[in-house]
């Protein structure tokens, strides 16, 4: 009954504020053999989410959970350089949570601001070069394991992204390259369009159409598939700015996603097209 789950997690509630309890139900926890890596994060979230109001006294668990872990490494011969680096444990885990409570107000008003424009600035590094959509490799890579190694032909372009703001037309240049995913090209433009608004009020890529004017009123839709993808070794090759032939210059929209009728009919009117060249 409802009742009695609710009476069960105010006592077990109350057990949490209990030190010895919480530390043996953590090591008896750890003990077993089926508690996996998702299950350590989750009762570690848990556990310092129940105790966020507390944090003297989750403090002063932590360091004991800390202590007992120090003492087993050194128990086990590993080199020190291994400790808290692969997070294995629930108080490696709680000390990230530990962290990210105490730190949230130093990150907010000193360093949210330069880590943002560092951000910026490795993410405007990265989008010089083509990156995986489905991997996340990248030309541009800090990480030597998400490096692209293979040479890849590529140009920049520049779109003229046209938006309507205030009820005025406004025309945008947005850099992109041709061997960009439609839906790179959209989180471009959108980088572009909405880069003085909080993320989460801006519109998402899934919600918007690429709309491509093609001149004398012609608007093609694209999409990273269609009935024009390309399969080859019954792997589907996602659609870039070269596969429907953008070029430099070309004007596109974002544009609230229509229903899928008309993206058919727009695709079947572009298919046609592309069978001319």
């Amino acid at each position: 009954a409802p009742a009695n789950v609710e009476k069960a997690l105010r006592i077990f509630g109350q057990l949490l504020n209990n030190k010895v309890f919480l530390l043996t139900f953590v090591r008896t926890l750890e003990a077993q053999r089926s508690f996996s890596m998702r299950d350590r994060g989750n009762v570690a979230s848990l556990v310092m989410t129940a105790l966020q109001g507390k944090m003297q006294y989750a403090t002063v668990v932590l360091k004991q959970l800390l202590s007992d872990l120090i003492e087993k490494n050194l128990e086990n011969k590993n080199h020190p350089k291994l400790l808290l680096r692969r997070t294995e444990s629930v108080a490696e885990k709680m000390l990230t949570n530990w962290f990210t409570f105490l730190l949230h107000r130093f990150l907010k008003e000193c360093v949210g601001e330069p880590l943002f424009m560092l951000y910026c600035a490795i993410k405007q590094q990265m989008e010089k070069g083509p990156i995986d959509s489905i991997t996340g490799e990248a030309r541009y890579s800090l990480s030597e394991d998400k490096l692209i190694r293979q040479q890849i032909d590529y140009k920049m372009l520049t779109l003229t992204c046209m938006c309507a703001e205030n009820g005025n037309a406004t025309q945008i240049p947005v850099k992109v390259l041709n061997c960009d995913t439609i839906t790179q090209v959209k989180d471009k433009l959108l980088d572009a369009v909405y880069k003085g608004m909080p993320y989460s009020q801006r519109p998402k890529a899934e919600d918007m159409d690429l709309e491509w004017s093609q001149g004398r009123g012609a608007r093609v839709i694209l999409q990273d598939e269609d009935v024009t993808t390309k399969i080859e070794y019954d792997w589907k090759r996602l659609n870039t700015l070269v596969h429907y032939q953008v070029t430099d210059g070309s004007a596109v929209a974002l544009v609230p996603k229509q229903i899928s009728a008309y993206n058919i009919v727009n695709s079947f009117t572009f298919t046609r097209s592309l069978s001319r060249y």
